[in-house]
């Protein structure tokens, strides 16, 4: 089936991304060509390659759907050059709540910042590198590993990252395995400073909640509904049509290879 009005072309497969079209009928349409449309790649399995082929079948953007962590080797030998926009769907580091978190710090640096992970082996990796991932966007820089140890029950990190203020300041990331065969997680991250961000995403139970303390009081931030897959194709719509610069892919690659270290230290 091919596009007949005037939405974008949207390749896709995925239930929650066929939702996701239905969902937006004045700017996505379902199509059976990756020429021309955007790809939604499913995140499990060598999504690499996959998006690798979706570019090279003439894809103008690519939506890559949760993706696991894949082994470093994957990536190294097939470049990505970065021609068309990649957006990257990732549950546990949905871009709108991000912008929420740093907003409501209004410019005030995290001096220290903790991350807990919880989740099961077949999830485990990607639990970890979403916890990287909001310790990189709460620093608002690159976070850099200093040390790292494997526990009885996981791994735990020591890394640091920069303030323009004060320098060098802490951040710590633990995670822990448990016992189940889904992937899903949970994540608690602490920012301490003049600012507190308080933040708890608990994918079983379907939990997003973030809250700000300032000198006036608590703020808690609104509960988003839209799904994220939705978010996602959204995102990859506007980039495609107004040119707007992502970073999503490099932001992964970043925090895979924060992931990556710690689970070889």
């Amino acid at each position: 089936m091919s596009p007949a009005g005037g939405g974008c072309a949207v390749l896709a497969a995925l239930p929650a991304y066929m939702a996701a079209i239905a969902e937006l009928p004045l700017s996505a349409e379902l199509t059976d060509d990756v020429s021309g449309a955007v790809a939604v790649v499913q995140g499990s399995g060598d999504w690499w390659q996959a998006m690798l082929a979706a570019r090279a079948g003439g894809a103008v953007a690519v939506v890559l759907a949760d993706p696991a962590v894949l082994p470093r080797e994957a990536l190294v030998s097939h470049p990505w050059t970065g021609d068309i926009p990649v957006i990257v769907e990732r549950p546990r580091l949905r871009p709108d709540v991000v912008a929420d978190a740093v907003a409501a710090r209004r410019g005030s640096p995290a001096r220290i910042i903790t991350v807990e992970c919880v989740a099961p082996s077949s999830g485990f990796e990607a639990v970890v590198r979403d916890g990287f991932g909001w310790a990189r966007s709460l620093a608002q820089g690159p976070l850099s590993l200093k040390a790292g140890t494997a526990t009885s029950r996981g791994r735990m990190a020591l890394l640091d990252f920069d303030t323009a203020e004060s320098g060098p300041s802490p951040a710590t990331l633990v995670g822990t395995t448990v016992g189940g065969l889904h992937a899903r997680g949970l994540l608690k991250v602490l920012a301490l400073g003049e600012v507190r961000t308080d933040l708890t995403i608990d994918q079983p139970a379907g939990l997003t909640r973030l809250e700000t303390s300032r000198e006036e009081g608590a703020l808690r931030a609104p509960d988003r509904y839209e799904s994220s897959a939705r978010l996602a194709l959204r995102r990859a719509i506007q980039a495609r049509s107004e040119g707007i610069p992502v970073t999503d892919l490099g932001d992964l690659l970043e925090d895979m290879a924060l992931t990556w270290d710690l689970l070889a230290s």
